[in-house]
């Protein structure tokens, strides 16, 4: 059986930085399974879940946005999202994974609730990219990203950050 999984990038313009991705730093600890977080310390889209049995992408993605960021960003972001983009689509015999961006006015991330396992948000601008590392530099489990300073991303997450920067910023190859 196929896996399927959806994300969400949102793309803003930070006061002093820019238009930057906002990304979800991973935990240290998951309160469900009373252990550490896998890969902690590396950085994923804004929101990243798997889909249930007959959930579409999109029911999936809202679901996850609400458990990932809260009740008032859902309520707030929700409405305009006939906005989102597609900018990354895998399909393998093993998993299917869908990721959406879109740009939000950078107020709304007030509205943002992340649990204690969901970590915390990073930027990441446009030229921040060509810095960041590949996850599988380090332990699933025992080794955090040793530097507060690095961003490490799933590749096919980073990827995605780039579509989005294309997208919004109009950038050509």
């Amino acid at each position: 059986m196929c896996e399927k999984s959806v994300g969400l990038v949102l793309v803003t313009e930070v006061p002093d930085l820019g238009v930057a991705a906002v990304l979800r730093e991973r935990g240290f600890w998951n309160f469900e399974e009373t252990d550490y977080q896998s890969w902690p310390g590396v950085c994923q889209v804004t929101v990243l879940g798997k889909l249930g049995p007959n959930e579409t992408f999109l029911l999936a993605l809202r679901c996850e946005t609400e458990e990932e960021l809260g009740t008032r960003f859902l309520n707030a972001f929700w409405p305009g999202h006939k906005d989102l983009v597609e900018v990354f689509h895998e399909k393998t015999e093993e998993k299917e994974v869908v990721i959406f961006s879109a740009k939000v006015d950078f107020y709304m991330l007030n509205l943002i609730r992340l649990e204690p396992s969901t970590g915390s948000i990073r930027f990441l601008t446009q030229c921040g990219l060509d810095y960041v590392w590949d996850f599988r530099n380090f332990s699933k489990k025992a080794q955090i990203v040793p530097d507060r300073t690095m961003i490490a991303m799933f590749p096919d997450e980073a990827e995605a950050v780039k579509k989005a920067f294309k997208h919004f910023l109009k950038i050509n190859d």
